[in-house]
């Protein structure tokens, strides 16, 4: 019984299903194994109807006009969804955009980027000047020096010690 387990999924298998020591080893099976020859029996019989009986449905419909009315609703599809063409000179390039809508998104967003970083660009050229160096020192002197590398303040008294 356990060879039968093995074997019975081989037995409707179609030709070049199965390797060459498996077809030898189920022809084999079937030679020694009653059971095995009843499910072939039954596999061959029911092979034969099934084709017969779906040939037989399939000629008791009569596909004769079925082309035809799939022919007519191609055009009838393609109207229904492009919408009626408008008259004038934007016709085209709407038309154009309509197929084109990713393409058209990005050629419209490019010059407007390149507006806001012209804007942004020239914006900080005329941005106020920072508030000038306020230093404020109790009972002492102060004095700011302007060098090449920023201004410089100093705090203490103007005299020097021991003066």
């Amino acid at each position: 019984m356990t060879a039968c387990l093995r074997f019975a999924p081989m037995i409707g298998a179609r030709p070049g299903e199965l390797t060459l020591e498996e077809a030898s080893a189920l022809a084999e099976h079937l030679a020694s194994c009653g059971a095995c020859q009843g499910r072939l029996a039954d596999e061959e019989a029911l092979s034969g109807m099934l084709p017969e009986a779906l040939l037989a449905e399939a000629n008791r419909r009569d596909f004769s006009a079925f082309s035809d009315e799939v022919l007519t609703r191609i055009p009838a599809l393609g109207r229904a969804a492009r919408p009626a063409p408008r008259g004038g000179m934007l016709a085209p390039i709407l038309g154009w955009v309509g197929h084109h809508r990713l393409l058209a998104a990005a050629s419209a967003l490019a010059p407007t980027l390149a507006a806001l970083a012209l804007i942004v660009y020239l914006g900080q050229g005329n941005a106020p000047e920072g508030a000038p160096v306020e230093v404020s020192s109790e009972g002492r002197s102060t004095m700011v020096l302007e060098t090449s590398e920023g201004p410089v303040v100093l705090l203490g008294d103007l005299e020097p010690e021991g003066s």
